[in-house]
């Protein structure tokens, strides 16, 4: 039984090779098949694996522990990756500035509420924990702009 299970494994690649076709019928009704058909081109090829080559390294982080960016990602000039940096910033700075307020009228409402009775402390509290924990995010954020 063995021997069959890995004489199998063996073929699968070979099974696997071929082109897979795409066929729409007069009713709309859609068929995949391996099985070509007048007028019908290969929707995809499923390459011959057992004749590839083999794998390429995987590229080596450069000193600084970043991976070297790939050749056909997009570059954009250092001018408006700066400006996009000074938003970026920006639009961190508004937004920790909210937070901060935000925290103060959570901290305010959990003072207020401790004294009142029947007041859920709990969600207080979890919000004030929230405003920190976004505050906190933020910040570290923050830091990584340069």
């Amino acid at each position: 039984m063995r021997i069959a299970i890995a004489l199998f494994m063996l073929a699968m690649p070979h099974i696997a090779l071929g082109e897979i076709y795409k066929f729409v019928d007069e009713n709309g009704l859609v068929t995949y098949t391996n099985m070509p058909r007048p007028g019908v081109k290969p929707q995809l090829t499923i390459p011959d694996l057992s004749k590839s080559s083999p794998a390429k390294p995987a590229k080596k982080a450069t000193p600084s522990g970043k991976m070297p960016t790939p050749s056909y990602f997009p570059k954009v000039d250092t001018s408006t990756q700066t400006k996009r940096d000074d938003m970026r910033r920006q639009l961190l700075l508004e937004e920790l500035r909210s937070e901060e307020r935000n925290l103060a009228a959570s901290r305010n409402e959990l003072s207020l509420g401790s004294r009142r009775p029947g007041a859920d402390i709990g969600k207080l509290t979890d919000d004030v924990r929230m405003h920190e924990k976004n505050i906190q995010m933020l910040n570290k954020e923050l830091s990584h702009i340069r």
